[in-house]
């Protein structure tokens, strides 16, 4: 047998995955079709630790966000990557948002996270220049430097004897007696490996993997759907201490205030539906921006507000459905020994990704 295991995606779950099945021993190969890790979900979002007051009680969402918060500051406190703990106010800028506001508080306080309510006064102390009725802070929320967050997390893959193979992709799959026979493509070469495990943890390309791997029931492959989003970077000084949300809608958390570890100044993401993998940048989106932001930030000078770049979430619903929990499937889902296959990790899959790490390594070896 060539590895123990082989892991299909080397975005932050695939590594997270990667790390805890090295330390137990295991000999891993990740295949990474892109030349570095972390080049599609993993890079291109918010950077946001979250704290996860919005997931439904006992969800893998909530329950993977809550732990992998713990987990990941944890972490980067031990490894010295740099992060940013902000703090986040989820504000309500409006009467008809005050209920929606109080029921993501109750969920919260359900799902174990250290939050409290603000009035108006209360919010004008800590951010001046916001605007609402009331607001949520998470003392807990933060930001951090994700490129640093994969290199140690390949360090430590590297220490422990496994590898990441970049620009290798997956073709197909199948079980062979007790092995998985892998074919994979590398440096326009094709050949076959084989493992006594396979994780599909290829995001935005996970049903393209169900669908080549020989013995999977069609009805445990799920449609991916491409949720876009927008990102714009201001100009300006930033004003802000903590990351800003507004209410949630349709789709996602909304296009809310960002930073990245030096202070730039960012809002977003926007939700798009798209069909296909597309990160150019739709430049008439701005007008939204503009209103979005201006409901709790007034005084934002438009003229500072400029395209930054895009991302694209892998979703489980449709534009019009309700927004779905993460899938992870193993055996006891699919009937395929040594298997596990990883759908829709889109937010919060950063923070649950180390929570993800060691779910998924005591789901194949069973301890």
């Amino acid at each position: 047998m060539d590895y123990e295991a082989v892991i299909v995606g080397s975005g932050v779950i695939g590594l997270a995955i990667a790390r805890e099945l090295s330390i137990a021993g295991i000999n891993v190969l990740l295949i990474e079709k892109n030349h570095r890790s972390g080049e599609e979900i993993s890079s291109r979002n918010s950077g946001v630790i979250h704290a996860g007051m919005y997931y439904p009680s006992n969800s893998l969402k909530a329950t993977f966000c809550v732990l992998g918060n713990s987990y990941l500051y944890d972490y980067i406190n031990e490894k010295g990557i740099s992060y940013k703990k902000t703090g986040k106010l989820i504000v309500a800028s409006s009467e008809t948002e005050l209920e929606k506001l109080k029921n993501i508080y109750s969920q919260g306080l359900i799902n174990g996270v250290s939050i409290s309510m603000l009035s108006s006064n209360a919010v004008k102390e800590i951010e001046p220049n916001i605007n609402c009725l009331k607001a949520i802070h998470s003392p807990n929320t933060g930001i951090i430097d994700v490129p640093e967050y994969i290199t140690s997390l390949e360090g430590d893959i590297q220490h422990n004897n496994s590898y990441v193979s970049f620009n290798t992709e997956f073709i197909s799959s199948k079980r062979d007696n007790k092995s998985f026979i892998t074919k994979i493509k590398s440096n326009n070469d094709i050949f076959e490996i084989s493992s006594k495990f396979l994780i599909n943890s290829a995001g935005l390309h996970s049903e393209n993997i169900l669908n080549n791997l020989k013995g999977i029931n069609k009805k445990n492959i799920h449609k991916i759907y491409y949720g876009k989003g927008h990102y714009y970077k201001y100009s300006g000084k930033n004003p802000f201490n903590h990351l800003i949300y507004p209410i949630p809608g349709p789709g996602g958390l909304g296009i809310h205030v960002g930073m990245d570890i030096g202070g730039q100044l960012r809002f977003g993401p926007d939700i798009e539906w798209i069909d296909y993998i597309d990160y150019s940048f739709d430049g008439s989106l701005k007008k939204k921006f503009i209103k979005a932001i201006k409901s709790y930030w007034p005084s934002l000078n438009e003229e500072k507000l400029q395209p930054d770049y895009t991302g694209i979430r892998p979703k489980l619903s449709s534009r019009n459905e309700s927004s779905k929990d993460f899938i992870i499937n193993s055996e006891i889902n699919h009937g395929i020994q040594g298997f596990i296959s990883l759908e829709g990790i889109e937010s919060p899959g950063l923070t649950s990704s180390m929570a993800i790490g060691k779910y998924v390594s005591r789901l194949l070896l069973k301890n």
